[in-house]
């Protein structure tokens, strides 16, 4: 028991099983969390809209509602869900606020830095690929690493190790997802298409292209064209015209076509 072959292993599956952990603590998709705070839609499991203030955690979400609801086990002021049932939501609308408000402008500003980047924004952009890449070859680097390990024969013999080591290289997977993608990058911040399906078929519906992640695609300004979601809302009363910002579920949605900017 005092050497180092028994320790080694030991003390290699307790650094993993801290890894885990904190990799699970931190893994928040990038584009869900620009919604976090902000009032929103989505339509739940059994079909009916879920309106309130999202709140993101790496390991599900919470949906605060303005008001609380009445039920016989009590007041219910929040809607919940976790990891499984959020890979199943096909996407979370904002609405686009009031050009005439404070909240409307400080849209209209980052409309116009998305639309319009300045020469800082666009390194900041570059930048920020970069390290993405780096993170990218860094998690691919450490899950051969870790592979490599669990071979080893004396860690193969610890009680559980090859499950803890599959944590740790599942949660450098989710923390680390693929950093770039030419096409999408290359069409941030003009219009574009979506394609997806709707209650009565396949649907197109353009946006702006804010951003992307291996989960979602975020569109800003997107006129949504389906009456049965607007009337779920019950925002179709409003100005409409505003438009919404969505969150689209890229298991339910891609990008099928680009929009000529010069046609606007």
């Amino acid at each position: 028991m005092n050497t180092l072959a028994f320790w080694i292993p030991l003390l290699f599956l307790f650094a993993s099983a801290l890894l885990g952990t904190i990799l699970k603590r931190r893994a928040k998709d990038h584009c869900l969390k620009k919604f976090e705070g902000y009032h929103i839609c989505m339509p739940a499991l059994n079909g009916e809209m879920i309106k309130g203030i999202l709140s993101v955690y790496a390991q599900g979400i919470q949906i605060s509602y303005s008001k609380k609801v009445e039920q016989d086990i009590g007041m219910i002021d929040s809607f919940v869900l976790h990891p499984v049932e959020i890979e199943r939501i096909p996407y979370l609308i904002r609405p686009v606020p009031d050009p005439e408000t404070r909240a409307g402008l400080n849209w209209s500003m980052e409309m116009n830095k998305i639309l319009h980047p300045n020469f800082f924004q666009r390194s900041q952009r570059l930048l920020l690929t970069f390290y993405n890449m780096l993170k990218d070859a860094f998690g691919q680097a450490a899950k051969a690493i870790i592979g490599a390990l669990s071979k080893d024969t004396s860690l193969a013999k610890v009680k559980d190790s090859n499950k803890r080591i599959e944590e740790v290289r599942s949660g450098l997977t989710e923390l680390v997802p693929n950093a770039w993608e030419p096409i999408l990058e290359k069409y941030r911040g003009r219009r574009v298409v979506i394609e997806r399906k709707g209650t009565n078929g396949t649907l197109l519906e353009s946006g702006v292209l804010e951003d992307y992640s291996s989960k979602y695609l975020l569109l800003r300004e997107v006129h949504l064209k389906e009456s049965e979601i607007l009337e779920k809302t019950s925002l179709i009363n409003q100005k409409k015209s505003f438009g919404f910002d969505i969150l689209f579920s890229r298991k339910v949605a891609i990008i099928r076509h680009t929009i000529d900017g010069s046609s606007n």
